[in-house]
């Protein structure tokens, strides 16, 4: 029974010396570099889009290759009425062993020889049998209208007001107000007589907007421009992931821990036991570290264009991958071009478009500390788990990892490690109490991916070009 079971195994292994792939048990015979097939990974071929409520029960799942219909057939709704749109993630059996210069990562969706249960699924104190990452970017639901808002955080800018029709235009942005759409709540500010919270009225053009009240004539060199944000726990907005908004941005990881905690008991944003278990699900299947050649570059080529079209704020909507459901998918379109993105098994821009927070990890001058029970707090090792390593404490690819069980973190970095060779993704960090975020953004090129990590931002950071993802 023991090795019957430990046949269903599969994995990988990795030398970080030779820099060379091998895989491990029942797979074994398949090439490295490319993907396994699904009847050999009984985990992948089980992560899948659903529809859940707010108390974290699944109300429908979505059709495997389109996600705008039930898995009956009958047409879904992803606009957050039924429920959050997110990808199940079936509970892993896991066995690391690091010999020499290599990694080996084992998994089977039962238990085998040697085997425990991925700490991703031992959420605040209790073992669960699925773990929900969103399946999109995260959006705010703003509760004083009761709607799902889009992201915005303008800084200053030259602004038009005129009175004749309410008009609010920015010239010098070419996309600025492309993802705004009626009903928005926005915040101006750094006016000599327009400041206050506004309600787009209309999209006139990308870089027009009308709004509900009146303003006064002028131009006013300095203006701010965002989504208007209340990060109150319990009674504020609420984190979401549904189609068809652009993703919220600018605000702290502990900001976005109170907007996610809001919608109710469980619910949180993506944490890093969580994206670990994504991160190795991804390397077990496709044998290679280089997931934006396994994959795609998705959203990570606006060289230069990104400031003149709307100041490093979101470029696209969620929801583009929706036509191919659960499937790994890419489309990258080039600098400046609008609807580029990369989806892993149904978990849209899980690298480029946005850095998004990890929660559940907090890094004292490269030391980590982590934890899969709420509540999150930054700043801190209380009622976090040592992880007794010491990461790179040099910016640059990364070339050794860790030789820990929980999650990919960079032991070394630098030559011979590039962008094409070893984990090929980029490693940002500083001394201090730092927080993490993981992706990389629609600028980032080359050195993004699904293990381009930062972990040099402060608690108190906040950017544009930072989100954040919810989980359950």
């Amino acid at each position: 029974m023991g090795r019957r079971k430990h046949h269903r195994a599969y994995g990988v292994s990795w030398d970080e010396s030779a820099d060379t792939y091998a895989r491990l048990g029942q797979g074994k015979s398949a090439a490295t570099t490319t993907k396994l097939p699904d009847n050999l990974m009984a985990l992948q071929s089980r992560m899948k889009r659903c529809v859940i409520n707010d108390a974290g029960v699944v109300q429908y799942y979505l059709n495997p290759t389109d996600s705008t219909k039930k898995a009956d057939g009958s047409a879904a709704v992803l606009t957050g009425a039924d429920g959050q749109v997110m990808v199940e993630i079936p509970q892993c059996w896991f066995k690391y062993v690091y010999s020499g210069t290599t990694h080996q990562w084992l998994i089977s969706k039962e238990q085998f020889n040697g085997a425990s249960r991925l700490n991703a699924f031992y959420k605040n104190n209790a073992w669960v049998a699925s773990r929900y990452e969103g399946a999109y970017e995260g959006v705010l639901y703003d509760t004083s209208v009761a709607i799902y808002t889009n992201g915005i955080y303008q800084t200053a800018v030259s602004c038009v007001f005129a009175n004749a029709d309410s008009s609010l235009t920015i010239a010098s942005r070419t996309g600025v107000f492309s993802l705004l759409t009626v009903g928005d709540k926005i915040v101006v500010s750094g006016t000599a007589a327009n400041n206050g919270t506004k309600t787009v009225a209309s999209l006139v053009s990308a870089i027009k907007i009308t709004i509900a009240e009146a303003v006064t004539n002028g131009t006013d060199a300095a203006t701010v421009i965002q989504t208007e944000k209340d990060f109150t726990a319990t009674t504020g907005d609420v984190l979401a992931s549904v189609s068809g908004k652009a993703p919220i941005n600018y605000g702290t990881r502990a900001n976005f821990r109170a907007v996610a905690k809001n919608r109710g008991t469980g619910w949180r944003q993506q944490d890093y036991d969580l994206i670990s278990a994504i991160q190795l699900l991804y390397l077990v299947e496709f044998a290679s570290f280089y997931s934006q050649s396994m994959i795609g570059a998705g959203l990570t080529d606006w060289s230069g264009a990104w400031p003149g079209y709307n100041d490093y704020n979101p470029i696209n909507n969620t929801g583009l991958s929706n036509a191919k459901g659960n499937t790994t998918f890419n489309v990258s379109g080039g600098n400046g071009v609008v609807g580029s993105y990369m989806t892993y098994r149904g978990i849209e821009n899980f690298f480029g478009h946005m850095w998004k927070w990890v929660d559940g990890i907090s890094i004292s001058s490269n030391v980590p500390y982590v934890t899969n029970n709420q509540p999150f707090t930054d700043n801190t090792a209380a009622n976090y788990t040592y992880l007794e390593v010491t990461l790179s404490n040099v910016n640059g690819y990364q070339n050794t990892l860790t030789q820990i069980s929980r999650g990919f973190l960079p032991l070394t970095t630098g030559a011979p490690a590039s962008t094409t060779t070893k984990i090929t993704d980029y490693y940002w960090q500083t001394s201090g109490w730092r927080v993490a975020i993981l992706g990389g953004t629609a600028d980032a090129g080359a050195i993004a991916g699904a293990f381009y990590l930062s972990v040099s931002n402060a608690s108190s950071s906040a950017g544009r070009n930072i989100g954040a993802r919810l989980a359950f």
